[in-house]
């Protein structure tokens, strides 16, 4: 073993972190954002917010499915995989619906090449940004070796290759003791089927669409 494995092991000894409670509970809905255009605009927070959500993930929202909540935000939730793929495999979704990477939006780009860097309430910049936050935050908690030593995996599944048509973050660690098959194949970002949160940052800032392939069942 080597000296810094060593180190690491004195300041983050291993313990196995509980996990939380299998509990059905209803997950308060963000804000409604007023929309003078909208006509379900005077609509307050209630139990309807979801229905729109036909997911899984949706039904964990409404509380219709217990889940293993690990934290929870106005705007997002993040709950254990039901399958877990990595020693610590979370998922971060927000609570709004948003069907796929595909559904993202970015600064708008003019055919000049000039971004409009402003109009952040036209854009997902700042949730895919949130989302990213959390996931280091169970790092910190959950794996804090493996956030330290950047032994982690974050990630969206593109379409057609994601299990659920709701957006989710895959947040995995430590990435050296996963599965060969699941940290070089399934989660590898840069695959055609799996992309980085960072990736998706970087394109949605540019003005571009949050992956380079275009949907496959769309022209």
């Amino acid at each position: 073993m080597s000296s810094t494995s060593l180190c690491f092991q004195f300041l983050f000894p291993h313990q196995q972190k509980q996990q939380p409670p299998l509990i059905a509970s209803y997950h308060e809905p963000p804000p409604l954002q007023s929309d003078s255009n909208n006509e379900n605009s005077d609509l307050t927070k209630n139990d309807d917010y979801y229905t729109n959500n036909p997911s899984v993930f949706g039904r964990i929202l409404a509380g219709e499915i217990p889940s293993r909540t690990y934290l929870e935000s106005t705007e997002l939730l993040a709950f254990q995989d039901r399958s877990p793929k990595a020693p610590f495999h979370a998922l971060v979704i927000p609570k709004q619906f948003v069907k796929s990477v595909y559904s993202l939006r970015g600064n708008i780009r003019y055919s000049d090449g000039e971004r409009d860097n402003k109009s952040q309430d036209k854009n997902d910049i700042h949730l895919i940004q949130n989302m990213r936050q959390m996931g280091l935050d169970l790092l910190e908690q959950q794996q804090p070796e493996a956030l330290a030593t950047e032994d982690y995996i974050l990630c969206f599944h593109i379409p057609p290759f994601n299990s659920v048509d709701h957006l989710h973050l895959h947040v995995l660690a430590p990435a050296s003791e996963m599965n060969w098959v699941y940290r070089e194949i399934k989660y590898k970002c840069g695959a055609r089927w799996c992309t980085s949160d960072l990736e998706v940052i970087e394109r949605l800032m540019a003005g571009l669409p949050a992956v380079r392939y275009k949907h496959p069942f769309q022209c």
